[in-house]
């Protein structure tokens, strides 16, 4: 089951609660002072107590909730080199995904086993990557502490871009 379904089966109950209610408010208004009617007409609106500590909690959790914050570089942040990596591009199954890397400033993420550490790279303007050609490039880490505990020389990652895998790299020395 998908949180979707879920949300959608709650809303659906709440809209047929709050029917109840409805229902059992027009019945109490209608129906004479001591009678079954008035009283079933009560246990209707009754029933929809339940519904209202649900909203309150859902209220309260939307209210807890961290606002989403955009992970990546501010724009006009200097680059600064944190490594240097070899890149070897995978050749692409598209003509269309065969340059994916251009010149200028690459955001993407290095993985390594089942971490991955915002990256970008520095793409020098005559040496764009190409498929199956190695290439070495600056890379500067959105986390450098976390990031370069994991990636020592000669760690070995993949590059993705989103969810897309475009090459392997190898971690280098950077030269100062």
């Amino acid at each position: 089951m998908n949180p979707a379904s879920i949300s959608a089966r709650r809303q659906i109950i709440v809209v047929v609660m709050l029917l109840f209610a409805l229902a059992g408010g027009l019945v109490r208004w209608f129906a004479p002072q001591p009678s079954l009617a008035r009283d079933l007409g009560s246990l209707l609106m009754v029933l929809w107590l339940p519904i209202v500590g649900n909203i309150i909690g859902w209220l309260m959790q939307r209210a807890k909730a961290p606002k989403h914050q955009l992970q990546g570089f501010a724009a006009g942040t200097v680059f600064e080199p944190h490594a240097r990596i070899e890149l070897t591009l995978l050749a692409a199954e598209t003509p269309r995904l065969s340059r994916p890397i251009r010149a200028g400033w690459f955001d993407g993420a290095l993985v390594v086993g089942s971490e991955g550490f915002t990256a970008r790279l520095a793409v020098p303007s005559d040496g764009e990557p190409v498929p199956e050609v190695p290439c070495t490039l600056e890379v500067q880490f959105l986390r450098p502490e976390l990031a370069l505990a994991q990636l020592t020389v000669g760690t070995k990652a993949a590059l993705l871009s989103g969810r897309t895998l475009l090459g392997m790299c190898r971690v280098l020395p950077l030269e100062r």
